[in-house]
């Protein structure tokens, strides 16, 4: 249990929403999707601790990660990135839930006039799927993907930019995010977060 209220919550302006991990449990998902093009590829498969420690950093970076630690030169992070995203789309994403726990303060804060934001690591075309079939992306004031910004997770950028499109400062804003690379950038850009797992608050407010 933490000791955040919900009426301190709302006292932001904007709320901005990690996606994976956070809104929806999608980490196992990924992992699947990933360990299937790394076997195709013959290269090491991931463990739940590794795609743990990554969450947030964009796919071709973690594709780029997991070839040079191989020593391998005949591909590119981004090709490789590209396959598991596409195997993701067609084969998980009808079975990701979504944490109704979390969900539920972002749908609270739409209902209290606040501003609410997705800033994912993502790319916007699985983003955009996912939101829209968990009615979550009609309630959205905007959407910041890893293929919109020009340097992702641990970065500032997504949450910046996030903030910009909400039309907020970085102070007026709090972030839900599970990932210690995600709270590296949090505090980058200037902004307050909680820290989530499973779909519950698991901090008090990070300040910046």
């Amino acid at each position: 249990m933490t000791n955040v209220s919900d009426e301190e919550i709302y006292a932001y302006p904007g709320l901005i929403f990690d996606l994976d991990g956070t809104l929806i449990d999608s980490e196992p998902f990924h992992l699947k999707a990933w360990n299937e093009i790394l076997q195709k590829y013959h290269l090491p498969p991931m463990d739940w601790d590794y795609i743990m420690s990554v969450g947030g950093i964009s796919s071709a970076r973690i594709g780029q990660m997991r070839l040079d630690a191989s020593g391998r030169k005949d591909l590119t992070g981004e090709q490789i990135a590209k396959e598991k995203t596409e195997l993701y789309v067609a084969k998980y994403l009808q079975e990701i839930p979504l944490f109704d726990g979390i969900a539920a303060y972002l749908k609270e804060g739409k209902k209290r006039g606040r501003r609410v934001a997705v800033a994912t690591g993502s790319q916007l075309n699985e983003t955009t799927k996912l939101l829209k079939r968990h009615g979550i992306f009609e309630l959205l004031d905007a959407i910041v993907s890893s293929d919109q910004v020009a340097h992702c997770k641990p970065a500032p950028d997504t949450y910046l930019e996030a903030g910009r499109r909400i039309g907020l400062q970085s102070a007026q804003c709090l972030v839900f995010e599970d990932t210690n690379v995600g709270l590296q950038g949090i505090k980058a850009a200037g902004m307050t977060a909680l820290q989530v797992f499973g779909g519950r608050i698991i901090s008090g407010f990070i300040k910046p």
